[in-house]
């Protein structure tokens, strides 16, 4: 089955993202319930290129972790790095702190 693509966003990494429906009806329908999706992507797109922090994660595999600062809120962008691509995961608000479990991994500089 492939994969259904509803977008690709190019981030300020240089990175091209892959969003695809079913990870993007996910982030819809538990953490963003009353955004239409233009709107979500839109959201996605500006953490994406215009982020706060990034951090870069290694275990099984290697993620990119997106932070973006609005009205004293965190949104997160989570980038699963593949040797086929870049794949949005899930995005979700962390509140006013990023998440101390991110704050011990490596930041990129931007």
């Amino acid at each position: 089955m492939a994969r259904r693509v509803a977008a690709v966003i190019t981030a300020i990494t240089g990175d091209r993202v892959v969003i695809g429906e079913a990870e993007l009806n996910h982030a819809k329908e538990e953490h963003f319930q009353v955004l239409p999706t233009d709107m979500l992507l839109e959201l996605i797109e500006r953490v994406l290129k215009d982020p706060t922090k990034i951090f870069e994660e290694k275990k099984l595999h290697q993620y990119h972790i997106f932070y973006r600062l609005d009205n004293r809120r965190y949104l997160v962008v989570i980038v699963k790095k593949a040797p086929t691509g870049n794949y949005f995961s899930t995005m979700y608000s962390t509140g006013t702190s990023i998440r101390n479990s991110h704050n011990s991994l490596t930041e990129i500089k931007l």
